[in-house]
């Protein structure tokens, strides 16, 4: 006996019920002039929903992540941390076996899946373009030999994890006295117009910045190089430049269309807002082409060619001189990168030895003695949301001490406080692990050193795990259950 025809969907059939007519020429005509005109509204509409549809679909299927019980379950793809190592330190490094040692402990024992290894380049004088980014250039303390990143990179992979560089500078003006950070790389320039001319520079600032982004070209299309070549599938190609990427009243194209160079060969960027726009937009056009042009001369060059995806790591916080309260809300050109990365080092209260749900609700702007951030989660939705793009937190921990809520990385205290990096562990995943935008977080850090309880400080570090699981801290044994196994998809 041959089976009857299934229905197209379930409890519906194509055919006309019993007693009715199928419909005739003249009304299927008039079904067609009527269809049609709804179908290109609905294509046309299709151009703007579909793409949002597309962004939430991951997050619609990671807020399954929550279990029954209500209990926590990660389910963002990056479960990583950094290793961190720079050529001046001493007594550890990349080329020793306490990096393959650590980086199996952390995908063994905590389930990591990536490590962010750091390339920090130096910047001699804040004032001029240089930057100093191989281990024999002069001013150069942090660099190590492409040998060394090889290592490292072959080191993580048979550990298991997934390998990101990630650019760093370091600005070794002694103006800044002991403060390397990178916010201050750029400064000197950030809120000036680009005719105007800083003593002791011969060049005036248009022509500083642009030497600038060409040298940090330089730099970004050479690890990108060796991103492609060892088939890393992310790349980094900053970290809180803060004074280089967001534009101030004076940078801007309307303020400064002198100050842009819209004429680079191969390039066209029509609509860059600003210097700093456009000059990341350069840097991006490199990274992703097979050559691109300098500013400077419009010299050939060749370009990394890069096919992974790119990602940025942009400040919780602001820069100085004119620039923008907060990086990573303020910049223009997310929509060129495949990521928004956030170091997420949020102030939260004001207060130590805060719980869980305390820290929840400061997360969204709510609660008592709070660091003024307000609905720090809604901004990040927000900007998720406008740039159709997925957010990672580039960077996120907490030191073991009492106030590290309110001071993620700098608290200090004469006795150690596990508990309360426990609590802003727990509350940080609390906040995000459904999130539709949230991709996880990069925790910092760990560093290849032998034994990381012989560290003075390591009681009231950032670090989560000792030497082994059973005297790791309680954050640390505590991650090692709310992780489980999941590799990191390439």
């Amino acid at each position: 006996m041959p089976l009857s025809p299934s229905p197209l969907l379930p409890g519906t059939s194509p055919l006309p019920a019993p007693g009715r007519r199928p419909p005739g020429r003249r009304a299927l005509s008039m079904g067609a002039v009527v269809a049609l005109p709804l179908l290109v509204v609905l294509l046309a509409g299709g151009q703007f929903v579909l793409p949002h549809i597309l962004f939430l679909a991951p997050g619609m299927l990671a807020q399954t992540g929550n279990s029954a019980n209500g209990q926590l379950s990660n389910s963002a793809p990056f479960q990583g941390f950094t290793m961190m190592w720079m050529r001046r330190q001493t007594n550890g490094g990349y080329d020793t076996s306490a990096s393959l040692d650590n980086m199996t402990f952390e995908a063994k024992t905590y389930h990591m899946n990536s490590v962010i290894i750091p390339v920090v380049a130096d910047m001699p004088i804040r004032s001029s373009s240089a930057l100093a980014w191989h281990p024999t250039d002069k001013g150069d303390k942090d660099t190590f030999d492409d040998s060394i990143y090889l290592r490292a990179i072959n080191d993580a992979k048979k550990a298991g994890l997934t390998p990101i560089l990630e650019l760093q500078v370091r600005q070794q003006d002694q103006l800044s006295g002991a403060n390397e950070t990178s916010q201050f790389v750029g400064v000197a320039w950030s809120n000036l117009t680009s005719n105007f001319s800083i003593y002791g520079e011969k060049d005036p600032i248009g022509v500083l910045e642009h030497k600038w982004f060409d040298n940090y070209t330089q730099f970004a299309v050479h690890f990108a190089q060796l991103s492609e070549q060892n088939h890393l599938p992310y790349f980094i190609i900053g970290d809180q430049l803060t004074n280089t990427t967001v534009d101030t009243a004076r940078t801007t194209a309307k303020a400064d269309a002198k100050g842009i160079d819209r004429g680079v060969p191969g390039e066209s960027f029509p609509n860059c807002s600003g210097r700093r726009d456009c000059g990341w937009r350069h840097v991006i056009h490199a990274l992703r082409s097979p050559t691109y042009a300098t500013f400077i001369g419009h010299t050939s060059q060749t370009g990394a060619g890069y096919t992974g995806k790119l990602i940025y790591a942009a400040s919780w916080g602001g820069a100085s001189e004119g620039a923008t309260s907060s990086e990573f809300d303020h910049i223009t050109w997310w929509d060129a990168v495949d990521y928004i990365g956030v170091d997420a080092y949020f102030p939260l209260t004001q207060n130590a030895d805060v719980g869980v749900t305390d820290l929840v609700n400061a997360w969204h702007g709510k609660g008592l003695d709070l660091q003024g951030n307000g609905d720090i989660y809604g901004k990040l939705e927000k900007l998720a949301s406008t740039f159709s793009r997925p957010i990672l937190f580039t960077g996120a921990g907490y030191v073991s001490a009492a106030g590290a809520n309110g001071a993620p990385l700098t608290a200090s205290s004469d006795s150690p406080d596990q508990n309360e990096q426990l609590n802003d562990f727990q509350a940080l995943f609390q906040v995000f692990s459904a999130a539709p935008f949230w991709q996880g977080v990069m925790w910092y850090a760990d560093q290849p050193l032998a034994a990381r309880s012989a560290r003075s400080d390591w009681a009231t570090s950032s670090y989560w795990g000792g030497d082994t699981l059973k005297d790791s801290k309680l954050a640390g044994q505590w991650l090692a259950q709310y992780y489980t196994a999941s590799p990191l998809d390439r």
